[in-house]
């Protein structure tokens, strides 16, 4: 994640909403890249909620990772 500051003030709840959402799904993505040793992955054999579900579980893990040190 970036330390970029931005005023969401004028942005709608479901605009932030996309934020997170495309922010949860790159961070899946990495998840999944970095777990499949060929690099090459077909997404389109993923359930539509498992890129972010897994994004989440990675912002978890760098959140306690912090936490811990």
């Amino acid at each position: 994640m970036t330390d970029t500051k931005m005023d969401l003030g004028n942005l709608k709840s479901r605009d932030v909403g996309n934020l997170i959402s495309k922010q949860l799904v790159d961070l899946g993505k990495d998840a999944v890249q970095r777990d499949t040793p060929n690099g090459y992955v077909d997404y389109g054999n993923l359930p539509s909620k498992t890129l972010p579900e897994l994004g989440k579980q990675a912002a978890a893990n760098k959140m306690n990772q912090k936490e811990t040190t």
